[in-house]
């Protein structure tokens, strides 16, 4: 069962504070040190493809498709992260867009990418993944990430957070909102095939295992563990620490994200 994970802040805070900090360059900096880079040599379709990320905060992932030869398009809900990432980069196309009801027809891309974006619909993923099988290709390949539900959270993360909220808001009276859910294979496997895709792999979304400095899931859920004034995601000594002896278990069991990869049925209807 999905765990819906709270915060502190509103959900409009919470989403323009997480950019705060960061720049086109140092994202794209992160790109190509995330999983998430080879797992597109390996599975995307051969330039030049038309790709949409929705929900493509500042535009890395949409610049580095397209340094690559891919026809890379990206949406965002965000007004001033938007412009941000256009002020950085003029050029780049991206827009500002609801990935609920995307300005694409049906059918007119090959491929379809969403990293951390579906989790935030208190809702749930549904609305979101139907659009992603309208506007795929038949054939087209959807790139879906969420926040996983792994061991590490399971055990110590999440009931220790969940014990500080239960404090925050029964003793101290204090407010708190929604902002993502974290999810098992299993859940996300089957809102994607109600939304009529098939899912073909499961991977992990997170750093490249060979990077010893930077882990998004150990940086996200122990704030003792980020390197105070370092980059975004980079540990410090404890962090690193701790990294190198969960690396001689299965990443699965401490890593942030879970990134499934699913197909539209050739010759497929429209999702209704």
């Amino acid at each position: 069962m999905a765990y819906m994970f709270r915060s502190f802040h509103r959900p409009d805070e919470h989403n323009l504070g997480q950019w705060a900090d960061r720049s086109l360059q140092g994202e794209l900096k992160c790109c190509a040190e995330r999983t998430m880079a080879s797992i597109f040599a390996r599975y995307l379709p051969p330039p030049p493809a038309r790709v949409l990320e929705a929900g493509c905060g500042l535009g890395a992932w949409v610049i580095h498709l397209a340094q690559r030869g891919y026809q890379a398009v990206g949406v965002d809900i965000e007004r001033e992260v938007v412009i941000q990432g256009k002020r950085e980069s003029p050029e780049t196309p991206i827009l500002v867009a609801d990935v609920l009801a995307l300005p694409h027809p049906d059918d007119c891309f090959d491929a379809y990418v969403s990293l951390g974006v579906v989790e935030h619909f208190e809702e749930g993923p549904q609305k979101a993944l139907r659009e992603a099988y309208r506007v795929l290709k038949p054939g087209g390949l959807a790139f879906v990430s969420v926040p996983y539900l792994s061991a590490t959270r399971r055990l110590i993360s999440h009931p220790l957070r969940s014990a500080f909220f239960f404090v925050w808001r029964r003793l101290l009276r204090r407010k708190d909102w929604f902002w993502e859910y974290r999810y098992s294979k299993q859940e996300l496997a089957r809102f994607l095939e109600d939304a009529g895709l098939k899912v073909l792999s499961a991977e992990i979304d997170d750093y490249d295992p060979a990077d010893r400095r930077h882990h998004i899931g150990l940086y996200a859920d122990f704030f003792f563990l980020r390197k105070k004034g370092g980059e975004i995601w980079e540990l410090n000594g404890l962090g690193r620490f701790l990294l190198r002896l969960a690396k001689r278990f299965s990443p699965w069991g401490y890593c942030s994200g879970l990134l499934l990869i699913a197909r539209k049925p050739d010759g497929a209807p429209l999702a209704h």
